[in-house]
């Protein structure tokens, strides 16, 4: 049996359920591998080429300011500290403006002390009147060098050599001072004065010559022995011809060079001719500082038979 049903008129018929929408499976998302931060990249090369290819700029365009003037300063000091003088710097009228470290060793002065002092004061003898005479010497190109008696802290003098110069340093005209302590130069020329006042009043006759035997000095004993008027008759003469008659005349030269003092009899010849006996000390004269033979020195006495 069939049974057919009808819906009544005017009602519509309900559409089918539409299927919901199947949604795909979600794909799970790939695993992330953390990798590492890629390092710096080094510098180009082509910067460090342009960097080492880029000209210098002008030594004048490089310098500061004063820099040039800057350079020069620290020469000046190392060159005032170098010298071997008592070095001062003055302004054109004398005052002490500079100084170097041996103004303390020569005068017993530090620098504070002799700044701005007149040098006068240290080296007297220096007026202003001298200095105007020294500006004048020293505008002509002439070198400026004095003998003076400087002083001392302690109110004592020495002598010295004081050479003056000019400098444009500060002023226009300042001036360099220069002290050389020449005592001990002094106290040794004396010294030798002395002992050759003493030679020359000796009683006995005495000679001294170079290492080759030519005469240097004789004293007046030795003149008036040998007769000789003039200094021309002795002086720059063989030591050897004193006694040039000598049958022995160059013995006592060479045992005297051999390092030992000779001792004897010789038979010199006067300037007249006139022959007569002498006793004789002949030995060398040695440098004091190598002990190099630098001449001879001989002592004669006439001997009467």
């Amino acid at each position: 049996m069939k049974f057919l049903f009808k819906r009544p008129h005017g009602i519509p018929t309900p559409e089918p359920p539409k299927p919901a929408p199947v949604a795909p499976a979600p794909v799970p998302a790939p695993a992330v591998v953390p990798t590492p931060a890629p390092a710096p990249a080094p510098a180009p090369a082509v910067a460090l080429e342009r960097v080492a290819a880029a000209p210098a700029a002008p030594e004048a365009s490089a310098k500061a300011p004063g820099a040039y003037r800057q350079d020069h300063k620290s020469l000046y000091k190392q060159l005032l500290r170098g010298l071997y003088d008592a070095v001062f710097v003055t302004d054109p009228k004398g005052h002490v403006i500079d100084s170097n470290g041996r103004v303390q060793e020569a005068f017993q002065f530090d620098r504070n002390e002799v700044w701005d002092m007149e040098i006068g004061k240290l080296v007297p003898g220096i007026t202003p009147q001298l200095l105007e005479r020294v500006k004048q010497g020293l505008s002509e190109n002439r070198h400026v060098l004095i003998d003076a008696r400087c002083v001392r802290k302690d109110g004592t003098f020495f002598p010295s050599e004081v050479a003056i110069s000019s400098i444009d340093l500060i002023n226009e005209g300042d001036m360099v001072f220069s002290v050389r302590n020449v005592e001990r130069r002094k106290r040794q020329l004396q010294l030798l004065r002395s002992l050759q006042n003493a030679l020359a009043n000796d009683l006995s006759a005495v000679a001294v010559s170079d290492r080759d035997g030519v005469i240097t000095f004789a004293s007046q004993t030795l003149r008036t022995l040998w007769g000789c008027e003039k200094d021309e008759q002795v002086i720059g003469k063989p030591l050897v011809s004193l006694w040039a008659k000598d049958p022995q005349a160059d013995g006592p030269l060479k045992a005297a060079r051999a390092g030992g003092r000779w001792l004897g009899m010789l038979q010199a010849t006067a300037v007249d001719g006139r022959a007569f006996q002498v006793g004789a000390a002949i030995d060398v004269d040695r440098s004091m500082e190598s002990q190099e033979v630098v001449g001879l020195v001989c002592s004669f006495a006439e001997v009467n038979e």
